[in-house]
């Protein structure tokens, strides 16, 4: 319902039934009152109103029947006479007139939704109620019998006209079919399977085999109950209109006809350069070998592998034929050598708004026909809290510069690439970046070299492996009274037993690490449905165990610094799992849901077995537990309040759950959500704070929960976000006081709100 509908309808309602001209009307023939569904049991309702077009609109309106016949017509006479009376026009839906043809329709696409839906038996039988002769209204009543449900069990039979195809379609009932035992029946499962089917005898060479040489029905002879379903497969489906009879005619492919085009722009007037050579670096993309039996993954994986280069505006493949052979076609028209680009945003904290500037230049064909080298530049102002006083807010200069070259194939030994099995858009990166960042306690710089091989195993599976990824980090302190305080700071907590200040010395961080993601959806800004599952191993240090002295000699060298280079060996690992659901008939709302787990752990005991700070884990902040200031929360049952600095830990367990509506449009959609999050961090061996650890008979008791609204304001281009967050159980109080939720405040209290201000969704 509209927000102006919500708003209006008592003054509407008054309106009209004050009026004599509605008090004198009579509905002019008859209409429908309600439709009702009974027996509905197994299918939920809402199901079938989305699939049964007639069954869509209610016909119960937001005023009463009357109302809306009342005011339809109303509408009809302002159209024909100009007149203005806006207010008619709000409630624009039109009761259903009575006629006996439209409800048939309805008995018969319910018949027919059913037994898709694997209910042969299902019997629909409607009556028809008059509730008011005066204003000649009915009521319209379905019964549905649904009868049982019918399930396959994949005891089929094959009919084929040819032994080898027969052969073939028995292994791949036995092995491929989407077809499971026990599963229920459902028609179009079975368009499914055809389709199935039809590209498995496509991947063995019948380039001609369509779905509609697939006839599949139902043997309605071992079971006359049609409760246990068996199928009949036969090939070719002799319903079929088509009539090229060359299905299960073999293909090989011939030799590949290549073309290249280069379009060259000179202001209004563009020309088009043709080359018909195919290059040994683009030959080892294509998948098409001469000789080879035709195979539509093979077409696929090619066009992929092209693609996935970047090189090129349009990839097709087309096939010209004769008796047996395929003859590729491979067209190509190539991207700009060069792309630039550049974006400027921002976020906000505690209502401090941080901008950045990112400007990007991709160069095309530097060093190889199918390569790309990529600069980046980003400078960023951007809003945190201050270590030693959080509640005081600076803006802190951020710098990252990079370059990375993309190579399109991995330089790895053929022996291994072939256990890797099938995989498309391999791609070798090798990169350079420097990071500067400018706080007030102090100016940290990393400078860092690394490679990674990238790869997918479908459209949903992405790998990640990297064989060095290597960081000189840097620290120096401004003579500054900020800078002083922090160093003391760090220099207590040292006395303590606290080994914080190792985070922030001379390091050199190397790590071999691996990346795993499945995805089942592009990342977007809109409402999504699908899930992501993300692992992470990192093993860092490790070349160093080949080392007696566990350091390397040049690179203590490399900074210059009188201070001791820390060198640091440390496992871990890391899993984020994503689930997004669309709630509702007209799927406007969405469930969303997130886990992220963590443990790192630290093995080089000439560093006291401590992480370098980036690997450690962080909880708290707008994408975190938002009842929290970031990355303040822990470790363990540490009491949090006093926390005025990051709080890094080894051990990570993170949850949030939130449901995101609609409310209105006002210069773009404003929504809304409601959010639970729950987490926290933990250390492993701790031994000067034993309440930081992570013990199983105690970490349950250590759970942070915090609850809280949103507001979402989306602008399509970009989302503005406000969250609202308040804690319910805070792991820090004593045993008996956790659950603080009754003791929210908007002041400085044990709970107050905590505001975070942010650029799309927290996750």
């Amino acid at each position: 319902m509209k927000i102006a509908q919500l708003i209006f309808l008592p003054i509407i309602i008054f309106l009209v039934t004050s009026c004599a001209g509605y008090k004198n009307y009579r509905i002019p023939y008859p209409t429908v009152n309600e439709i009702k569904l009974q027996g509905h049991k197994k299918i939920k309702l809402d199901e079938i109103k989305s699939n049964i077009a007639g069954l869509k609109e209610s016909n119960l309106n937001y005023l009463s029947v009357k109302y809306s016949s009342y005011l339809r017509d109303k509408r009809k006479t302002n159209d024909s006479t100009k007149s203005i009376k806006k207010f008619f026009k709000f409630f624009n839906r039109n009761p259903v007139a009575f006629n006996p043809i439209n409800f048939e329709n309805n008995q018969l696409a319910l018949l027919k939704f059913y037994r898709n839906k694997g209910f042969l038996k299902t019997q629909i039988a409607y009556s028809i109620d008059t509730i008011s002769l005066e204003n000649k209204l009915v009521n319209i009543t379905y019964k549905i019998t649904e009868g049982p449900e019918s399930t396959f069990t994949k005891e089929d039979s094959i009919i084929a006209n040819n032994t080898v195809i027969e052969k073939e379609l028995r292994n791949y009932i036995n092995q491929y079919s989407i077809l499971h035992k026990y599963s229920n029946l459902d028609l179009e499962l079975l368009k499914k399977e055809k389709e199935s089917l039809s590209n498995h005898f496509k991947n063995l060479g019948y380039f001609n085999f369509s779905p509609d040489y697939v006839g599949i029905k139902i043997n309605d002879l071992k079971d006359t109950s049609l409760k246990n379903i068996s199928l009949i497969y036969q090939i070719p489906n002799n319903k079929s209109l088509v009539t090229n009879l060359a299905y299960d005619r073999l293909f090989r492919f011939g030799p590949i006809d290549f073309k290249e085009y280069n379009v060259i722009s000179e202001q209004s007037e563009s020309t088009i350069n043709q080359t018909s050579r195919i290059t040994p670096q683009l030959k080892k993309l294509i998948s098409i070998h001469e000789g080879d039996l035709f195979s539509i993954d093979k077409t696929t994986h090619s066009l992929q592998n092209i693609y996935e280069t970047d090189q090129f505006k349009s990839v097709s493949i087309q096939y010209d034929t004769n008796s047996t052979r395929l003859y590729p076609k491979i067209e190509l028209t190539k991207n700009d050598k060069y792309n630039i680009s550049s974006e400027l945003g921002g976020s906000a904290f505690r209502g401090i708004p941080g901008p950045f500037l990112y400007n990007s230049l991709k160069i095309r064909r530097v060093f190889t026909e199918l390569d790309y080298v990529d600069f980046s530049a980003r400078l960023g102002l951007e809003a945190q809290a201050g270590f030693i006083n959080t509640d005081l807010t600076r803006k802190n200069l951020e710098i990252n510069l990079g370059a990375t070259a993309n190579f399109p194939s991995l330089f790895l030994p053929e022996k291994f690439t072939k256990k890797l099995g099938y995989f498309y858009g391999a791609k070798t990166q090798l990169g350079f970046g420097y990071d500067y960042i400018d706080r007030p306690e102090y100016i940290r710089t990393n400078f860092k070299i690394l490679q990674r091989y990238l790869w997918k195993k479908t459209p949903f599976e992405f790998f990640q492996l990297s064989l060095f990824d290597l960081n000189i980090i840097n620290t120096n302190y401004p003579n500054t009274e900020t800078s002083k305080l922090f160093t003391n700071y760090l220099d207590d907590l040292r006395i303590k037993g606290n080994n914080l200040f190792r985070s922030f010395n001379p390091s050199f961080v190397s790590s071999i690490n691996f990346l795993y993601t499945y995805r089942t959806f592009y990342p977007s800004n809109q409402l999504i449905e699908g899930k992501s599952f993300i692992i992470g191993l990192e093993s860092g240090g490790t070349t160093l165990n080949l080392f007696g002295e566990k350091k390397l000699k040049f690179v203590e060298d490399f900074l210059g610094n009188k201070e001791t280079m820390q060198f640091f060996r440390f496992l871990r690992m890391n899993i984020d799992y994503r689930k997004y659901l669309f709630l509702g008939q007209k799927r406007t709302s969405q469930l969303a849901y997130k886990f992220l787990g963590g443990i790192a752990y630290a093995y080089g005991a000439e560093n006291d077995f401590q992480l370098p700070y980036e690997k450690n884990f962080f909880i708290g902040g707008p994408s975190s537990l938002r009842a929290w200031k970031p990355r303040r929360l822990g470790p363990g049952s540490r009491n949090t309040d006093s926390n005025l600095i990051e709080q890094p830990g080894s051990v990570l367990i993170e949850s949030s759950f939130e449901y995101r509506f609609k409310i209105l449009k006002f210069l773009g959609d404003i929504n809304g959500a409601y959010f639970i999050d729950a987490g926290n961090i933990w250390g492993i061996n701790d031994v000067n704070s034993p309440l930081s650890n992570f013990k199983l008979n105690s970490f349950l008791e250590q759970i942070a929960i915090g609850t809280g609204v949103g507001l979402r304001w989306d602008f399509n281009y970009f989302i503005l976000r406000l969250d609202m967050a308040a804690k319910v159980v805070n792991p820090a109080k004593p045993k008996n006081e956790k659950w603080v939720l009754n003791q929210i405040s908007l002041n400085t209290s044990d709970n107050p709100i905590e505001f975070n201000i942010g650029i799309g969704y927290p996750f």
